[in-house]
């Protein structure tokens, strides 16, 4: 029987003979590859010819791509399925005969067919067997059955569920819309209509007459309509407080009123909340959103439904909140009733948000237990792993929001749910059911226009989102490892499944349980400080630089690294030169020898210390120094380790994730490792494989023990966004769509996790003179020399910042504060960011400590309230975030607010009381933000980046995409190699690092552009200044700029106007030239 894989393997072939087959010497048809790899991979964004193939076309592509396996989306795991095809005496396509399996490139076809209508018939047997794996749960009847995560509690149904059935949410697919246009006339009509009727001021009226007035088109034409065409997506880039969200709230509703459905996805506004008070958030903002756009459809008379898309797991903790404030009506629309507490027999009752509403699991009753024992032993096991439906599944109320959703005109929902979300019910798609779907999916088919705020937010959270983790190994205490799991659960599986999954597993957990040992016992170490309880994120090869220092010779301040160096310094590893092949220097052949031992357990021996005290005596030559050697044979270790460690996890992945592996922990293992719901049509970047991290959390008292944990990143953001309303919607939906992104920094080039890899089709440009002001703001130490925070070791920067918040009141906030009170009193307040809790409270200590009223200061504290290791003096106030927007009407005293960046970067309004225009005249940037390269998810981002830049598409795509994965290894090793300091990293990933910094500053001084008021933005921190090591940002500044191509040059000026200007000017760079050109 043909597997899914196979089925999938023979219609990217299909594909690839229509579209790029021709004829061999005999005549034949030739099917290359590279060709069919690439269309498995999703980027069809690389072939010219894309947008010009029939719709039906384009529809069987999508259908493909919603159907393989995310591991075909690897070149390297499609090329080897492909060469497998020699052993499949039904495939259409056959491997030639007199080629070896490692020199296939191509194949024949041997149909006869048409390649579209064997394709269509190939996706036909495909979707069965798709369909197969997604059937709805059954639905328990009468009895007992298990709950929880260890089956550890028991529910009794009663006679009365017998029959019981699960209506499922109905969901049509709504047909496709080609383009829409919408006019400032149309909208400014219907938010006078709205004032009219709802007895209010016609203000959105005058907000959309300035945004169309000032708003320009790709070719800096002014826009007289919005012309959203369906496929890929349109931006619309505007500064901060100018109108999006009366647009977007204007647009849906004109949109509805035309009988077209809408999505509206919003982000957070905090990006430094823990990942769960950003969903709240979030969740908070679309609810808001919600209300908003329903009073608008109720006043308007109109029968349009506006609903919020929220997750059901924190519908019990908001009705509670609801009736606590005694909201009636909200805790009608969000509470919901479980009857399962109350039909449990044993073990502890379900409690929310973790109902078992689809993990029921029969458990036999004592008479039955005999007669399941009988069976064969598989089949038994089978049986009690089954899942089961809650037969109240359709009468609770705790899933109504989904079918609500279902025949709603605007849905309201927000990034997190997006990027993450599942439809946990059954869902009748077109007239077939579906046991689930991604809320991706579930808005791709109900709506044909999606509007997404803070779309650069969206893709730089996607990123994050990529990023799960995973518990690989532990010691000491009782847990449930799902490695362990899948181990004992493994027995369920047939010989030909456990073929696939054992010889990966079994060497996953030794190398994962064998380095945790070594860790513990200090036989290896990922830091240097060996008492640090915890190691942060390690990527293998983050200590290249320092190897090929100590072992090649290469010296310090170099940038790049030699091609050929670097393919001996990768054959000293099993892992990478078993990919990329090459050969070790011959004085490195021993230590190579050496490090493939290490990891083979061929023996069955533990030899770490032998080969530990090998290392030693054969690099003792090379290395003289006996600490650098120390340190070069440990890291030298960890990266054959953790290598292997990366591959067989690699290979683990793609073996638990096939259709024919259905064991609850191998689902876990997928989830967390390998299916990832938002990148599912693009599964891979230009790298073309999980990118893993690895962290050791560990404690001493009263023995050593910790865990090892795994960060595994996968997904192609940057091309996932770009083409959400094309290949995305096409691979969900079977239709392209309409998709607005809207964003104040939606295009900025070099900064790899903000930058949307699309044209900006609408700008606003902020052109007012002097609304943007850039300002050094230095504060001088007594020496009259910068005070720097950045670059300093974390034991220094406490007393450096209390310093600098002391001397930059004395040089610069006491005489700007008071000139604010002489030509705006009502606004005056200035914001002081650092880049954390810690920073702002340290400032606050310094600035509150020489003041004569410590009520001018306010600090932002945690929510959580938990202790600080810095006192504040008494009379500061003392403020969480979500107090921050009603700072001056509820502390009019406060002149200084202090807060970490990452908090008020994004959507915080701080007005002044009674006004729409913004409090704040200022913001001081008083510690540089950091630079993390060496994060798996922001090495990913600028691998991505970077490679995506390379190439334009054309006829041959797969040469494109392979130049693209070039340049991505290049860049993932130019990283590696590099020096994490930020002082000491390249030219070239400094500009990229200043590029996200001044994504940051730029919204970060929109907070104090609300109403149209100027900012002054002040660079306080000295190492901001320093030229030493070309670290200042003037320099940076002006080596970014120059890099730029002239277009981007321009546009960046047609999009930022002044803000552009500032930022020029504090660099020293004469745009005059450029304007006079223009």
């Amino acid at each position: 029987m043909t597997s899914l894989r196979q089925l999938a393997t023979q219609i990217a072939c299909a594909f690839s003979e229509e579209f790029f087959g021709f004829p061999g010497a005999d005549g034949r048809t030739v099917v290359p590859l590279d060709q069919a790899g690439l269309i498995a991979s999703g980027r069809m964004d690389l072939w010219s010819d894309w947008p010009d193939q029939p719709e039906d076309t384009q529809r069987l592509v999508g259908q493909f791509l919603r159907l393989r396996h995310n591991e075909l989306g690897s070149p390297r795991r499609f090329l080897e399925a492909a060469r497998k095809l020699r052993h499949d005496q039904n495939s259409p396509y056959q491997v030639p005969d007199e080629i070896p399996d490692n020199a296939v490139t191509y194949v024949i076809a041997r149909h006869g067919q048409r390649p579209l209508e064997l394709a269509q018939r190939l996706l036909e047997e495909a979707e069965t067997k798709y369909l197969q794996g997604r059937r709805p749960l059954p639905v328990a009847g009468p009895g007992k059955y298990r709950f929880g995560w260890h089956g550890e509690s028991t529910v009794k149904l009663p006679i009365t569920v017998h029959g019981a059935t699960v209506a499922p949410v109905v969901l049509d697919t709504a047909g496709k819309v080609d383009d829409v246009k919408v006019s400032p006339a149309e909208l400014k009509a219907l938010a006078n209509h709205l004032a009219q009727v709802s007895g209010s001021s016609p203000w959105q009226s005058g907000i959309i007459e300035e945004l169309f007035d000032k708003l320009r088109d790709v070719d800096d034409l002014p826009v007289t309509e919005l012309l959203l065409r369906a496929g890929g997506i349109r931006l619309l880039n505007a500064p901060t407080g100018v109108g999006k969200s009366v647009l977007t709230r204007l647009l849906a509703v004109h949109l509805a009123r035309q009988g077209v459905p809408v999505a509206i996805v919003v982000g957070t506004i905090h990006d430094a909340l823990s990942t769960a008070e950003q969903i709240a958030d979030e969740e908070n903002t679309a609810r808001r959103l919600t209300t908003s756009i329903e009073h608008d459809l109720a006043v308007l008379g109109t029968p349009a439904r506006c609903v919020a898309l929220v997750s059901p797991r924190r519908l019990e903790e908001k009705a509670t909140q609801a009736a606590e404030r005694g909201e009636w009506d909200r805790f009608d629309q969000l509470g919901y009733g479980c009857v399962l507490p109350a039909l449990t027999v044993d073990g502890p009752p379900p409690a929310a948000p973790d109902e078992p509403c689809t993990s029921l699991r029969a458990l036999p009753e004592p008479d039955q237990e005999e007669t399941s024992s009988d069976k064969k032993g598989r089949q038994a096991k089978s049986d009690a792993d089954q899942r089961y439906a809650c037969p109240m599944l359709s009468a609770c109320g705790r899933h109504r929001g989904f079918h609500n959703a279902a025949a709603a005109d605007i849905i309201v929902t927000n990034h997190h749910n997006l990027i993450h979300g599942t439809v946990p019910i059954p869902v009748r798609v077109d007239g077939i059911d579906h046991s689930r779907m991604p809320v991706l999916e579930f808005l791709m088919r109900r709506c044909p226009v999606l509007i997404i705020d803070e779309i650069d937010l969206l893709q730089s959270n996607m990123f994050d989102a990529g990023a799960r983790q995973l518990v690989l190994a532990a010691s000491g205490g009782r847990q449930e490892l799902p490695l362990a799991q899948l181990d004992t659960q493994r027995t369920m599986l047939m010989p030909a499944e456990d073929r696939e999954v054992f010889p990966a597993l079994s060497r996953t957990r030794f190398l994962a349980d064998q380095f945790l040992n070594y860790i513990l016992e200090q036989d290896l170490w990922l830091e240097a400080d060996l008492d640090r309880p915890g190691s942060g994120w390690h990527v293998p090869g983050a200590n290249d630089r320092m190897l090929l220092q100590a072992l090649f010779g290469v010296e310090d301040d170099i940038d790049g690294i030699a091609p050929e160096i670097y393919e001996q310094f990768n054959a000293l590893f099993p892992d990478t030169r078993e990919v990329n092949g090459g050969t070790p220097p011959r004085k490195m052949r021993k230590v190579a020898t050496l490090l493939r031992s290490v990891v083979s357990n061929d023996t069955g021996q533990d030899r770490i210390r032998e080969v530990t005290h090998s290392l030693h005596r054969t690099l003792a030559r090379r290395v003289r120094d006996k600490d650098l050697r120390r340190a070069v044979v440990n890291a030298l270790l960890v990266r054959t380790w953790l290598g292997a460690l990366h591959q067989s996890l690699t290979r683990l992945t793609f073996a638990v994730s096939s259709p024919g592996t259905e064991l609850p922990a191998a689902r876990v293992l997928a989830d967390k490792l390998g299916n990832f719901v938002q990148h599912a049509t693009i599964p891979y970047g230009p790298l073309g494989y999980l990118l893993f991290g690895f962290r050791v959390d560990k404690v001493s008292d009263p023995y050593p023990q910790g865990k090892l944990s795994v960060q595994a990143i996968a997904g192609d953001p940057h091309t996932t966004i770009a083409q959400l309303g094309g290949t995305v919607a096409l691979s969900t939906a079977g239709v392209q769509r309409i998709v607005l992104g809207l964003s104040a920094t939606a295009f900025f080039p070099g900064a790899a996790r903000e930058h949307i890899k699309a044209e900006v089709t609408y700008a606003m440009t902020d052109a007012a003179p002097g609304a943007f002001t850039t300002r050094a703001g230095k504060a001088l130490d007594e020496e009259f020399q910068a005070i720097h925070i950045g670059g300093r070791s974390e034991s220094h920067k406490p007393d450096a910042i209390r310093e600098l918040g002391k001397t930059l009141w004395d040089q610069h906030l006491d005489r700007h504060l008071r000139k604010l009170a002489e030509t705006a009193p009502d606004r005056e307040l200035c914001m002081l960011v650092g880049n954390s809790y810690k920073h702002a409270a340290l400032l606050g200590a310094g600035i509150a400590s020489h003041i004569g009223d410590p009520s001018w200061v306010a600090v932002v504290v945690p929510k959580d309230h938990r202790s600080s290791a810095v006192a504040l003096p008494s009379g500061v106030v003392r403020v969480t975030v979500e107090d921050l927007e009603a700072l001056p009407r509820e502390y009019p005293n406060v002149k200084v607010c202090i807060a970490p960046l990452s908090l008020v970067a994004r959507g915080l309004n701080i007005l002044v009381p009674g006004d729409q225009r913004s409090a704040l005249a200022s913001v001081w940037v008083c510690v540089r933000p950091p630079t993390q390269l060496t994060d798996s998810a922001e090495m990913f981002a600028s691998v991505n980046s970077h490679a995506l830049d390379i190439g334009i598409p054309g006829p041959g795509p797969a040469a494109v995409l392979n130049k693209q994965r070039q340049a991505a290894f290049s860049r993932l090793y130019h990283i590696l190699a590099s020096d994490p300091r930020f002082s000491r990293l390249s030219r070239v990933l400094k500009a990229e690092a200043v590029a996200g910094m001044l994504v940051d500053l730029i919204q970060l001084a929109g907070r104090a552009r609300r109403g149209g008021t100027p900012v002054e933005l002040y660079l306080v921190d000295g190492a901001f200044h320093d030229a030493k090591f070309g670290s200042d940002l003037p320099g940076l500044l002006r080596f970014y700029y120059d890099n730029l191509t002239p277009a981007s040059q321009r546009a960046l000026s047609r999009i930022y106007g002044s803000t552009l200007v500032s930022w020029l000017d504090f660099a020293g760079i004469d745009h005059t030239s450029e304007d006079d050109n223009r």
